[in-house]
């Protein structure tokens, strides 16, 4: 069993769950909204300063679709390269 987390900008909401539509696996997740943070692209804090902010997706699945999952996320990693997206697999 994996686990993977998906932290990425708020704004890029739609477009993760658009390139997990067709993974079965993926269709089973928690969100946890409102995540803040600083990574290697802007700082995500929702204040004044950095108004935006940032969500968490964690998806459990099995070695097969973890590939699956990485894939899709590392293809949108390449289309935003500044947008703030990251993916962890423990």
């Amino acid at each position: 069993m994996k686990r993977i987390e998906i932290i990425y900008s708020q704004a890029l909401g739609e477009d993760i769950l658009e390139a997990l539509k067709d993974i079965p696996a993926a269709q089973f997740y928690s969100v946890i909204p409102g995540v803040r943070g600083k990574g290697y692209s802007t700082p995500k804090m929702g204040d004044p300063v950095w108004p935006e902010i940032n969500e968490m997706m964690i998806i459990y699945c099995d070695d097969k679709s973890e590939e699956k999952i990485s894939a899709a996320i590392r293809k949108l990693q390449q289309i935003y390269t500044s947008e703030g997206l990251a993916f962890f697999v423990m």
